[in-house]
């Protein structure tokens, strides 16, 4: 546990950062609000710890009706695995004792319209099952997804964890939290331009430059829609194709779009993690808008105001469906589901 920072001692940090050349002005404000959060968690990090509650419930709520949903299915299978296995039996017997002569044509003629009727209605059952048993995929696919969706923040959680336990040689707490603070600061002011911004427009030219009727999909489901899979974009962008960035990855989900991965300056590296939505930026343009960044866990300030020209204000992961419309067409809608964003064009 962290102990409270002697507000004398961060004030004069503070007052220290700020009396330095105006390029170091907005590095004390990314500082005081680092501080900030360790002496008093800031509405990032309840962010934080409400995604992690969130997932955690989603998976708590998903499972035991994945279970039920299994076991109904089996139940349903084995019914009708049966069944086939009797009309199967049946059938032959019948067609056999029919040619060896040994039973009257119209009591198997009658018979076998009998099975056909009954056969008809186990079919229509197998529709049924057949449904069921999609419905019990997707809801396995949401529970794998969740699951996976809360290692990112465990991680983040971990990593802010672990950076407050390394005190610097020299320092003792509660001098060394503030210490710790202002060099995530600093490298953050580098990272910020240097890699962070630049992934995305980096992101967002690999989509461009391929086409996006390269990267969507054309639904199977709805008609006339376009789906951008979670897949399909971490193979584009993900995993270590930019430089400093490593294990990059999107988590598409119906509530939020999540970004993680390894960062890396010249002194140190950090768990970076993003949480955000898709948005409208035009009638067929849309970007990732990030509502939440992490450093190791520490929530930089949403409203800082490079972070708003940088990166809300930005074109961050652009998509542009104007190439894929038909002349007629005038807009685009989206949803986000879980795995993959649906993009209807009218």
């Amino acid at each position: 546990m962290i102990k409270s920072i002697p507000k004398l001692f961060l004030v004069f940090l503070i007052l220290l950062a700020a009396s330095a050349p105006p390029v170091f002005a907005h590095l004390s404000g990314v500082f005081a609000y680092f501080v900030q959060d360790m002496d008093e968690p800031s509405a990032g990090t309840r962010l934080l710890q409400q995604q992690l509650d969130s997932v955690g419930e989603r998976i708590t709520r998903l499972e035991p009706e994945v279970e039920q949903a299994r076991a109904e299915y089996y139940n349903q299978a084995d019914t009708a695995v049966r069944r086939m296995r009797f009309y199967d039996v049946y059938a032959g017997s019948a067609i056999g004792a029919l040619w060896a002569g040994a039973q009257d044509p119209i009591d198997v003629l009658a018979s076998t319209e009998l099975m056909q009727k009954r056969l008809s209605e186990d079919l229509e059952s197998l529709t049924e099952l057949s449904e069921s048993y999609e419905q019990l995929q997707g809801k396995e696919d949401s529970l794998r997804r969740y699951a996976s969706l809360l290692e990112p923040f465990k991680i983040a959680s971990q990593a802010r964890d672990e950076r407050m336990s390394r005190i610097p040689g020299g320092l003792v707490s509660p001098f060394a939290e503030p210490y710790i603070a202002y060099r995530i600061a600093e490298d953050w002011e580098v990272l910020r331009g240097t890699t962070f911004t630049l992934f995305f427009n980096w992101a967002q030219t690999k989509i461009t430059g391929l086409g996006i009727g390269e990267v969507l999909n054309q639904s199977e489901e709805f008609s006339g829609a376009w789906l951008l899979q979670e897949e399909v974009l971490n193979a584009l962008v993900g995993g270590d194709g930019f430089p400093f960035i490593e294990d990059a990855k999107f988590y598409i989900r119906a509530d939020h779009v999540n970004f993680s991965a390894k960062i890396r300056s010249s002194r140190d590296s950090y768990n970076l993690l993003t949480v955000g939505q898709l948005e409208r930026t035009g009638p067929a343009k849309f970007q990732y808008r990030i509502e939440g960044i992490f450093m190791d866990g520490m929530p930089l300030d949403p409203n800082d105001p490079d972070i708003q020209r940088e990166v809300y204000r930005g074109q961050i992961l652009g998509i542009d469906l104007t190439p894929i419309m038909p002349p007629e067409a005038q807009t685009a809608s989206f949803e986000q589901r879980n795995g993959y964003i649906v993009f209807r064009i009218q």
